[in-house]
């Protein structure tokens, strides 16, 4: 113990050490009994937990054929997926058939800026200030394998222009109105590819100019550039892009939401868009840099135009937004049975009862709802798999090596649901009496003494259920309450519920707890007083060898007087 010194036969030469550690063992045995018992208690308890799971699960099956959520099952089918997607939706469903005509779908509408918004190019000035977004570079670039040589300080597009036109068989030309450049073979009938670009090009003019990569068609052979040479780059602050002082700090609205700007000097276009998105304006902003332009797409879809009001901010005018070209949506026109109908969506939900479909396309296609056997059988063979697993569970535990061997409480639980699965219950509608009457079975090999599981057989129970469902629900559940899932939903509900006799067997304050607990108390109290004894024998078998410590010297000094006295 601490603060004791202990010398271990310095004086006996005994092994005192091992002396004490045999008869502390001997004193432990009544702990380690202890400890066995607990650890013989806690197997039980997992196992007590274990059948609970397995029972829960069980209650939980016969609940969902009880509730009618299993016998109850539609199912809704569109004959031609490609017109309209259906889906069950609410409660009691339509059932039948419905046929349904799509003459047209339901479209957003889309306002666009009613001008590009790059800056005019100015043709007559020199391309380094003409208001290309990509500044040409001085050099030269090649036009069907003729060179053509630039200066953008000097040259203006115009120039540009006159030079291929007068050197090549191209007809070069700038629209003001497209802020674009266009190439036409200048015979009528030619239809070659026009070639651009050479490897020892020096300027980078076709680049700016919008050219490589254009498509190339029509007779003459023509094309154009892919975007506005003076598109914007939307990454860009405002006053940048549109010039400071155009835009400032303010609002604007969009469907009367109101945006805000408040810094056109730090904020992009991106930031903005990202602003109107985000906002509670029901649209979708966007940047096309094919046309230079802002498009906005309602998210309600319709013939309700996009409400642009230009507040502060000067930012609807300078996008061109104040006065945006819009395409007005349409409303989706359909028919259900001949009935004519029209919505400002393409996902119907109040035309058919308990039914929601999406148009995808126009065209006619037959909506069926009819009973869903196959969600049927699923939620059937859900129950009889649980059953098999609680009952094999029980019988895994009460086996002779089981944890819970012989236990007359579960054996009573294993034996109820044993005999409840066989029973005729009393309020039976129909020829469809026992499980066995719709294919479930113990199989073909039933033997009373050993444990059998249930078996479905699909194409009987299939049958039985389109031949008469209720008759088949009622074998579960049925108005006298004593179907296979009324009586198993009752009994088990008590058996597995937080206060039921499962659960306070097995849970964290049951009798199993209780016990644990109370034998581990048991065990400290004997550790204590093991602790107790250990150091009170350490401490006899120190005064031991003091004394024996002590004798031996006394002993050395008689011998050594004896030893003096003989010699006088």
């Amino acid at each position: 113990m601490a603060g004791q010194i202990y010398f271990s036969g310095l004086a006996s030469g005994l092994d005192s050490d091992g002396i004490i550690a045999q008869l502390m063992a001997i004193e432990r045995a009544p702990i380690t009994r202890l400890q066995e018992r607990i650890s013989g208690l806690e197997e039980q308890r997992e196992a007590v937990q274990s059948i609970r799971r397995a029972l829960l699960t069980l209650y939980n099956r016969a609940r969902d054929l009880s509730l009618g959520t299993v016998f109850d099952q539609l199912a809704a089918t569109s004959s031609q997926d490609d017109v309209l997607a259906v889906e069950l939706s609410g409660q009691n469903p339509a059932r039948g058939s419905f046929v349904v005509q799509v003459t047209s779908l339901a479209s957003a509408t889309v306002g666009t800026s009613s001008h590009y918004l790059g800056q005019a190019i100015d043709p007559n000035a020199a391309l380094d200030s003409a208001g290309f977004s990509l500044a040409p570079t001085s050099g030269t670039f090649t036009i069907n394998g003729t060179e053509i040589s630039i200066d953008v300080t000097t040259d203006s597009l115009n120039d540009v222009i006159a030079r291929i036109n007068a050197n090549t068989n191209v007809t070069a030309a700038f629209s003001a109105t497209t802020n674009k450049i266009s190439l036409t073979n200048t015979d009528p009938a030619d239809t070659d590819i026009i070639n651009l670009g050479a490897s020892a090009d020096t300027s980078n003019f076709l680049e700016s100019a919008r050219l490589i990569g254009a498509t190339q068609t029509g007779t003459p052979t023509t094309l154009e550039s892919t975007v506005n040479v003076a598109v914007v780059n939307p990454g860009e602050t405002l006053d940048n892009i549109f010039g400071a002082g155009v835009v400032t700090a303010g609002t604007f609205q969009i469907n009367g939401t109101t945006v805000t700007i408040t810094d056109p000097s730090t904020e992009t276009l991106y930031d903005v868009l990202n602003a109107i998105n985000t906002s509670d304006a029901n649209v979708t902003a966007s940047f096309d840099a094919t046309t230079d332009t802002i498009r906005v797409v309602s998210d309600t879809l319709g013939s309700r135009t996009i409400d642009f009001t230009d507040g502060t901010s000067g930012f609807l005018a300078a996008a061109y937004l104040d006065t945006a070209t819009q395409t007005a949506g349409t409303d989706a026109q359909f028919s259900v049975d001949g009935q004519a109908m029209t919505r400002n969506t393409n996902t119907i939900t109040d035309a058919i009862g308990g039914l929601s479909f999406t148009l995808l396309s126009a065209g006619t296609s037959t909506i069926t709802v009819t009973e869903d056997y196959d969600a049927t059988m699923e939620g059937v063979t859900e129950f009889v798999d649980a059953y098999n697993t609680a009952v094999q569970t029980m019988y895994d535990e009460l086996a002779e090596d089981g944890d819970l061997e012989n236990d007359l409480s579960i054996r009573m639980f294993e034996s109820y649901l044993r005999s409840t699965i066989f029973g005729r219950p009393t309020g039976v509608i129909g020829d469809y009496q026992s499980l066995a009457d719709i294919g479930i079975t113990t199989g073909e090999t039933f033997q009373r003494d050993v444990l059998s599981m249930l078996e479905v057989d699909e194409g009987t129970l299939r049958a039985a259920l389109e031949s008469d469902r209720d008759a088949v629900e009622s074998i579960f559940v049925n108005a006298a309450e004593d179907g296979i899932a009324d009586l198993f939903e009752t009994y088990l509900q008590d058996v597995t519920s937080a206060t039921g006799f499962l659960q306070s067997r097995a849970g964290a304050n049951g009798t199993i707890s209780s016990q644990i607990d109370s034998l581990n108390d048991r065990i400290e109290a004997m550790e204590r007083r093991l602790e107790m004894k250990e150091a009170r024998l350490r401490r006899q078998f120190t005064q031991m060898e003091v004394a024996l410590a002590q004798y031996e010297s006394l002993s050395s000094f008689l011998a050594s007087r004896f030893a003096a006295m003989e010699q006088e």
